[in-house]
């Protein structure tokens, strides 16, 4: 049967960070995280100054400044170091990702994979992307910029479809 849609793309590191930091907002509550995180270590550091205790009240300040540093420019790195290490999703390796009615397919030169659209976890789509998830922390990064013209409709149309 003939794809509907074919694409070739490949993952360049921004698009890479760009998807984890996604992910890990939509799927994973980081920005609930945060705020739990930040609430928490205020309630402890506030005590602290209250009854004099200023050393360990500058000690909670600066362990929610580290925290809040992790969160948002450590998470970045690490996607980062992470996109360098795996050669699988590199900016050199062509992915080729071929849409039909019921399923996708995608090949590259490291192997191939069906994915029927019923067993998808979701599809995300922001600004510049589609992120096709098949599971909570696994997906497919589709760039806008390499969709065929229609593309976009027909992705909503599977999303809506299958209630992804």
């Amino acid at each position: 049967m003939e794809p509907r849609f074919t694409i070739h793309s490949h993952y360049s590191q921004e698009e890479f960070v760009r998807y984890n930091r996604v992910i890990q907002y939509k799927m994973l509550h980081l920005k609930r995280n945060i705020i739990v995180s930040n609430i928490a270590l205020l309630v402890m550091t506030v005590p602290q100054f209250i009854v004099g205790q200023y050393g360990y009240g500058i000690g909670m300040l600066i362990i929610l400044a580290a925290a809040n540093w992790y969160f948002f420019i450590g998470i970045d790195r690490k996607a980062a170091a992470l996109y360098r290490k795996n050669p699988f999703i590199q900016e050199d390796v062509v992915f080729e990702l071929t849409f039909h009615d019921d399923h996708y397919e995608g090949a590259s030169e490291n192997g191939t994979s069906s994915v029927p659209y019923s067993k998808l976890h979701t599809i995300i789509e922001t600004p510049t992307d589609f992120y096709i998830m098949h599971n909570l922390a696994n997906g497919t990064i589709i760039p806008k910029g390499d969709c065929p013209e229609g593309f976009a409709e027909f992705i909503r149309q599977i999303k809506a479809k299958y209630n992804k």
